[in-house]
């Protein structure tokens, strides 16, 4: 006799799925790219003789190093500043801020085709608090983020891309938000180069203003931090 009733499937364990793959790709990736940047640790003088200024395709080596950088989490203000020695100030800052703008893209498009599946299916408390408010605020949380020296600038573009963020408001936050930091990086490069003192002197008092700045704005986004919404009980019907 046949019978009518089948065997129910067993649940998926979430590890197993898709997403939770493509997402451990990423945390892999990251991982990798960091203890690779803290074994070859690029420093100025290295990356200063990667490329001469009078190169016929230095500006596009620039942009396109720079980008290539970036993504492999090397430090954007160390670009500025090799930029600067080798560029100038405003190449420096064009070439740059291109190169790193372009570098962020790469990354964050990596980290929403890998972790935004996962992110949306398993993200909840806190962080999922945190990630509704950054999504919420848009452009001032990525500008926000760019400004605060605790928020790993190379790191955060893959995170932003696991996060409800549109890419074009993540671009225009991140011009925004690294080009204060990068001007001071190209002109302490620059000044450096020229062996002007108190061009030095004056970048340096602008990096130091941005540090400071940076950190008191650390403490009061810290401070202003969404909390998990406690539970509410459910309300049982009044008798009849």
């Amino acid at each position: 006799m046949r019978s009518d009733q089948t065997t129910p499937k067993a649940p998926r364990q979430w590890w197993r799925s898709g997403a939770a793959v493509r997402f451990g790709l990423l945390a892999l990736l990251v991982a990798t790219l960091s203890v690779v940047m803290l074994i070859i640790h690029p420093d100025k003088s290295s990356l200063t003789h990667a490329v001469g200024p009078n190169h016929p395709f230095a500006p596009a080596i620039a942009v396109f190093g720079a980008a290539l950088l970036t993504t492999a989490l090397v430090p954007r203000t160390l670009l500025a500043g090799v930029g600067g020695v080798l560029f100038g100030f405003a190449g420096g800052v064009l070439y740059i801020m291109a190169g790193v703008t372009l570098g962020a893209l790469i990354a964050y498009t990596i980290g929403h085709l890998l972790g935004r599946d996962f992110m949306a299916r398993h993200l909840s408390g806190r962080f999922l608090a945190i990630e509704q408010a950054v999504a919420n605020r848009g452009i001032i949380a990525v500008i926000i983020s760019r400004m605060i020296p605790f928020v790993p600038f190379c790191v955060a573009n893959y995170v932003f891309g696991t996060t409800r963020v549109r890419g074009t408001t993540f671009i225009a936050g991140t011009m925004l938000g690294a080009l204060p930091a990068t001007i001071a990086y190209a002109a302490l490069g620059s000044a450096t180069a020229r062996g002007d003192t108190l061009g030095m002197s004056l970048a340096g008092a602008m990096i130091a203003t941005l540090g400071i700045g940076g950190s008191i704005g650390t403490y009061l986004v810290w401070r202003r931090r969404p909390r998990k919404q406690p539970a509410i009980a459910p309300v049982s019907a009044a008798p009849a």
